[in-house]
């Protein structure tokens, strides 16, 4: 039988720049949401609301696919309500979450799920490195995995803030979707651009392996993103894997 529990922190933060917080985080032991809200007349922060909502209603996930469903329905009340309210129109969020699968599905042993839509991301600190798990649906990811940018020209060009895949967007949605074990002493971050795009890999690898609280690790890695600027909204959640006992 598992031996391991979770334990998470989040925060959210608006940044240095933008006027409005876009982005919307929701958590509750079972169930992680990040998402990074677009679009004008505070559609963003409307599509990344109903995003939240509409997943968090359960409260948890019974499967991987019924966390694919939940993206997929959110997908379709974000097109729904730009169809009812014209201002709204064409707005739209990615988002990137994490599930508690049921202990029944793995033996006994503590399993994750995760989806992810657009450029928010999911990584895993373990052992000193940081992997990011997620693929990015964006143009400046795509021309890095067809190798015409390096991941450093990615970080700088013009256009990384262009999606290729977001909720809102059309009717059918494309959902990664991914079971991971979670094993004790690894730790899981999910995170909007605005910190990427803010915040090298090294500094967050280091923000991970020096602060154990994983709220007070957020809160540095947020500092840090509006120290270098703070260009975006910036949203961080980190999960811990740890013992239970």
């Amino acid at each position: 039988m598992s031996g391991t529990t979770l334990r998470w922190g989040h925060a959210t933060n608006v940044g240095r720049v933008r006027k409005v917080n876009q982005d919307a985080v929701w958590a509750n032991g079972s169930l992680f949401i990040v998402a990074d809200g677009m679009g004008g007349h505070q559609g963003g922060e409307v599509a990344s609301g109903i995003t939240v909502d509409s997943m968090s209603t359960a409260g948890h996930v019974e499967s991987v696919a019924e966390l694919e469903d939940a993206v997929i329905r959110a997908n379709e009340l974000i097109r729904e309500r730009g169809a009812e309210e014209p201002t709204l129109g064409g707005m739209g969020t990615t988002v990137v979450a994490m599930g508690v699968l049921p202990a029944s599905l793995h033996d006994g042993e503590l399993y994750l799920c995760a989806a992810n839509v657009g450029d928010s991301r999911l990584y895993r600190y373990a052992d000193g490195s940081l992997e990011q798990i997620s693929i990015d649906h964006s143009l400046v990811g795509e021309l890095e995995r067809a190798g015409q940018i390096t991941a450093d020209e990615a970080t700088r060009h013009p256009q990384r803030n262009v999606v290729t895949r977001a909720l809102g967007a059309d009717a059918d949605v494309e959902v990664d979707t991914w079971e991971i074990p979670a094993v004790y002493g690894q730790r899981y971050l999910m995170c909007s651009d605005g910190l990427v795009n803010e915040v090298s890999d090294t500094e967050i690898s280091k923000t991970l392996e020096s602060i154990d609280d994983p709220y007070e690790a957020a809160q540095k890695l947020i500092q840090s993103a509006n120290n270098s600027g703070g260009r975006d909204n910036i949203t961080v959640l980190i999960l811990d894997v740890v013992n239970d006992s």
